[in-house]
């Protein structure tokens, strides 16, 4: 019977219409920021302009969790198709939260399914997955394909997209948390604090029905959050430097400050976990304790947890540290479990703010 259950699950997730490859990633037209809907139009047009064929795999984790890579979010113009891996939980009586997991390499690699801080890290979220959430991890476009903000418009167009299919697989699209690790840190505190800023907007989604960017908490691993002091070496060449396309203390005005997650901080900004370790010099622990201080200053809840005896990606030796991870991540289950009670918020409960 648990096999036949199994089978039916993915073959149900199989048959979501949130994968399919011929509906617009995002929508259009779009003057305010509140979440109106958490259904995706079934009557879109196509897209304009016919995609290359992408891969579609299924593969099972322990615990029921079923993944799906390669899903396609958003084309934005002139760029590759961006695409997202989701993993989803066996079916559960209530909407599950959502986690976008923003991966890290300075902004110029990386990809979803790799992290730093671990071997197998596609195994990682499957784990996450099984404890209730529905959990995807998010390609973006890189400092050598398109310049700031592109990345973050990317994160801001799959948080829409999550939101708009979430109950295609069993999501809750009131409640949506951002992890990021290093680069994926900045961008993951970025789209926590800015949302609804204007200058940000994905690429063409601008919809009257567009969901909200904002997000209900934020997970903020070892990532950059002052651009203008990041590092001594601030050469266009750096990947802050590529990351912006200039030399961050010679940029035009107020282009590393806009980039830095501290300058968008409000009192309606959403809940932070920061977790680093002391020896980090790739990205140095005062990173965190600024973006730490600046929200406990507009009274925004915020924890930080500062790692002894471990670098960059909780890392020791040169490889990662593998019981520091272990509290990590326990670290943030306690978080999510805490932001996201049982009980789903009611619908419509969620309210953008314009920026």
């Amino acid at each position: 019977m648990q096999r036949l259950g199994a089978a039916m699950f993915l073959a149900g997730l199989m048959s979501l219409p949130a994968i399919a490859r011929d509906e617009p990633a995002v929508p259009v037209a779009r003057p305010d920021t509140n979440l109106h809907s958490s259904e995706s139009e079934v009557d879109a047009p196509p897209a304009p302009s016919p995609r290359p064929p992408l891969p579609r795999q299924m593969i099972t984790f322990s615990g029921d969790v079923g993944v799906q890579f390669d899903v396609p979010y958003s084309s934005p113009t002139g760029s590759r198709p961006l695409t997202l891996d989701l993993y989803v939980p066996r079916p559960s009586p209530l909407p599950m939260p959502l986690v976008l997991y923003v991966h890290g390499g300075g902004w110029n690699s990386g990809n979803s399914r790799q992290a730093s801080a671990f071997s197998d890290f596609p195994q990682a979220l499957a784990s996450l997955a099984a404890k209730g959430y529905v959990v995807a991890s998010v390609n973006y476009r890189l400092s050598q394909e398109a310049r700031f903000p592109a990345a973050l418009q990317d994160v801001k167009a799959a948080i829409r997209w999550l939101r708009s299919h979430a109950s295609d697989y069993g999501g809750d699209a009131t409640r949506l948390a951002v992890w990021g690790m290093s680069a994926g840190g900045q961008l993951a505190a970025m789209a926590g604090t800015s949302c609804g800023v204007a200058r940000f907007e994905p690429d063409g989604d601008a919809g009257f029905d567009a969901p909200s960017d904002c997000v209900e908490a934020v997970i903020d691993w070892f990532g950059p959050t002052d651009l203008e002091t990041l590092d001594s070496n601030k050469a266009p060449a750096s990947p802050a430097g590529q990351y912006l396309g200039c030399d961050p203390s010679a940029c035009p005005p107020d282009v590393a400050k806009l980039a830095s997650p501290q300058t968008f901080i409000s009192e309606t900004s959403p809940p932070f976990l920061i977790q680093q370790g002391d020896c980090d010099t790739t990205v140095v622990p005062e990173q965190s304790q600024q973006l730490y201080d600046a929200l406990r200053r507009k009274a925004v809840p915020a924890e930080i947890v500062i790692y002894p005896g471990v670098g960059h990606g909780f890392s020791k030796d040169g490889k990662p540290d593998t019981a520091t991870v272990a509290k990590a991540l326990d670290k943030v289950s306690e978080f999510l479990a805490a932001s996201f009670p049982n009980a789903p918020a009611k619908p419509g409960a969620l309210k953008a703010t314009k920026k």
